[in-house]
């Protein structure tokens, strides 16, 4: 690497644009990371590439067995084509390990021959990993749906995270300081949200927001007081559509997008009024290839007010980002970046351990536009797919 060429020119000192253009061609991750090692100059025009977001998940077949198989795909859109397609590729996943979600980079996975089940974060990328201590208070390990980490493990002298399972019966807080879960109560009936936003994490069910208090040996999660515009004390922790119709909130997200927090409610078997009623609701009908119930999801935006108040204010455009919910740690990217994302839309993992399982891009803006899409990952199982589900899967985006 020290020179090679006239006037001391170097390796090192080749044009960015040129270095970005070779990185992008290189067919592995594990060819990625080593350019990326090679030198500062190499490292800065590597950090400028955009990786496309996967979908990962671990396969079962219908009496829940088979798990450890995960599936990888990346998304990306065909030039001259206007549908994002999920292309199956092979992902560096340690063999026998379950996905269960994933956050900053890493999967969470699980080994399901081993009792009690630990977590243990992997790079793919890089191949770091990261093994936690079981979660002894945990009785359901099989629906754990969420690990959410508040920095990236290999680059903070700290960290936390918040594991989840579903249903919510309590949730756990692992600090790497003190390197050991947690117990957090947090009684619900169904799934709960979780985001690590301005540095704290915040959770949320329905319309309930909580802040997780970490301070000192017993961590607490405070609910956070909600005022809405119309007066009301917002003490509907399960709201319907607007309009009084429709079925009630099935999945909750909190995603931070252009430095904003988000509330992401994902609604089943909508019923709609009125034209008035569809405002701010990206709503898939169940018409497109691969059928099933209506979907609808509303956003809002989280608005902080004085003494721990907030207000929710619907949100109908979200520019140039999309929306990545399932049922794992959501996250938002702009088109502006990742060409492969359509503008103002919410891809959504739907049909959970289903072997018709699909991904529905849905658009905010103009429910009534039919631009909704239906992507159906193909792993290339031939003759299997028709047996084989998916136990989780979730969206991931790599740390390189």
């Amino acid at each position: 690497m020290a020179g090679g060429g006239r006037g001391g020119t170097g390796w090192s000192s080749l044009p960015a644009d040129l270095l970005l253009a070779i990185f992008a061609l290189l067919s592995s991750d594990a060819d990625r990371v080593r350019f990326r090692a090679v030198c500062a100059a190499w490292a800065t025009a590597a950090a400028a590439w955009c990786p496309r977001p996967w979908l990962v998940g671990s396969r079962t077949d219908r009496s829940g067995r088979g798990g450890g198989t995960v599936s990888s795909f990346w998304l990306f859109r065909p030039a001259g084509a206007g549908a994002a397609l999920l292309r199956p590729f092979a992902a560096t996943v340690p063999e026998g390990l379950d996905y269960l979600s994933s956050s900053r980079g890493y999967l969470a996975l699980a080994d399901p021959s081993v009792s009690p089940k630990a977590v243990v974060l992997v790079n793919p990328v890089t191949g770091r990993r990261v093994r936690l201590p079981p979660i002894g208070f945990f009785k359901r390990w099989l629906d754990v749906t969420t690990v959410v980490l508040s920095a990236d493990p290999g680059g903070a002298a700290e960290w936390a995270a918040v594991a989840v399972g579903f249903p919510t019966t309590s949730l756990a807080y692992y600090s790497s300081a003190a390197g050991a879960w947690a117990r957090l109560d947090f009684a619900a009936p169904g799934y709960a949200g979780v985001e690590h936003y301005s540095g704290r994490f915040y959770v949320a069910f329905g319309s309930r927001i909580c802040a997780l208090e970490a301070d000192g040996d017993a961590p607490a999660v405070i609910p956070l007081e909600r005022v809405d515009d119309d007066g009301a004390d917002g003490s509907d922790d399960e709201p319907k559509l607007p309009g009084g119709s429709g079925r009630r909130v099935v999945e909750t997200h909190l995603v931070e997008c252009d430095g904003q927090l988000l509330l992401v409610s994902v609604h089943d078997d909508v019923v709609y009024s009125s034209d008035d009623d569809m405002g701010g609701l990206a709503v898939d009908e169940g018409g497109s290839k691969g059928g099933g119930d209506a979907r609808a999801v509303e956003v809002h935006r989280v608005e902080w007010l004085w003494d721990g108040l907030v207000r929710l204010v619907r949100e109908t455009d979200l520019g140039r980002n999309a929306l990545f919910l399932g049922r794992n740690r959501a996250f938002a990217l702009s088109a502006a970046e990742f060409p492969a994302c359509r503008v103002n839309c919410v891809y959504l993992v739907d049909r959970q351990g289903h072997p018709d399982g699909v991904v529905r891009v849905l658009d905010l803006e103009n429910p009534w536009a039919c631009r909704e899409e239906t992507i159906c990952p193909d792993d290339a199982t031939g003759g299997s797919a028709s047996s084989a589900g998916w136990a989780r899967r979730g969206w991931f985006f790599p740390n390189y």
